[in-house]
């Protein structure tokens, strides 16, 4: 298993070094000239991307062949993968909250801690798709069609929502017990009941995900290898 991580390690620094240093740099720029939080919470995604881009390079190289000759299972050649998702992931939420932590305007620790809450689950949802979809239809396929889902799921359904009238906003916030401010109401969850509930929800989200993606994508790995 440490060969499996120390291989893939490897990779995403020899290809990734200077393409990172780039986006760190610049997202940092956005950041601060700008204001921008979000800069910090894609910073989570665009890092624990590169994890899945391994599967890319061993369809590449044909590795997954020479891999049949070596003393591991399917299931932990795919654990590896899904290990190195988590580590990257981790990574990216470090750097995040430290790029956050130093910003000028210095973001409620709340939201902060939401934000980068709900980038780690779309990070680990996304590579749960991704991983399982790689091993059965091809790498570059199963990134174009998670990447659609994703917008089709979430950017549409968000644009959607800041087009309708005010008033139809109101009423959708009502219905979920908020103000139009986007507040609790009087007999909501108080903020940190709130805060704890979101990411105590995230992080159900992100282990069912990554368990469930894992469950699956043994089989469709050994398949692929037979």
């Amino acid at each position: 298993m440490k060969g499996l991580l120390y291989k893939d390690l490897t990779l995403i620094v020899g290809s990734y070094r200077m393409n990172f240093l780039f986006l760190l740099v610049v997202y940092t720029a956005m950041a601060f000239a700008l204001k921008m939080d979000f800069m910090a919470y894609a910073l989570v995604f665009v890092v624990g991307l590169y994890a899945s881009t391994t599967i890319s390079m061993d369809e590449n190289s044909r590795w997954d062949l020479y891999a049949r000759a070596l003393p591991v299972t399917p299931g932990q050649v795919v654990a590896g993968k899904f290990l190195l998702t988590l580590g990257c992931t981790a990574a990216g939420a470090a750097l995040g909250f430290l790029l956050l932590a130093v910003m000028p305007h210095n973001p409620p620790l709340p939201d902060a801690l939401a934000g980068l809450a709900a980038s780690v689950t779309t990070t680990l949802v996304y590579s749960s798709l991704v991983i399982p979809l790689s091993y059965k239809f091809g790498a570059a396929k199963a990134r174009s069609w998670v990447m659609a889902a994703l917008f089709a799921l979430i950017f549409l359904p968000l644009l959607a929502l800041t087009s309708l009238p005010e008033e139809t906003r109101d009423t959708l916030w009502g219905a979920l017990g908020l103000r139009g401010d986007g507040q609790p109401d009087a007999l909501s969850l108080t903020e940190g009941q709130g805060l704890w509930l979101f990411l105590g929800a995230m992080l159900t989200v992100s282990l069912l995900a990554v368990g469930i993606s894992w469950a699956v994508s043994v089989p469709l790995y050994r398949q692929k290898t037979d």
